[in-house]
């Protein structure tokens, strides 16, 4: 099954990357199965793909919520 972009490229299967940054972290998900436009150069990922991803992230954000107070432990004034 050959599947189309929607600027009408061929979409090529392979291997790519998911960055994402939250008000604490900065995350870096590599070798997802994704496709690749041949024309547009866009990547995308099966819906199942990306609900994976993001409950990751939703994880990630509830997580770092419960660890980091958001506010400093010394002042800045301090040096």
């Amino acid at each position: 099954v050959s599947m189309e972009c929607t600027c009408g490229g061929m979409l090529t299967e392979g291997r790519s990357s998911y960055s994402m940054s939250g008000e604490y972290y900065y995350i870096v998900i590599e070798d997802i199965p994704a496709y690749k436009c041949s024309r547009c150069g866009k990547i995308l990922f099966q819906d199942d793909v990306v609900d994976k991803i993001k409950a990751l992230l939703k994880r990630v954000d509830r997580d770092t919520k419960e660890i980091i107070t958001g506010t400093p432990s010394v002042h800045t004034y301090d040096y």
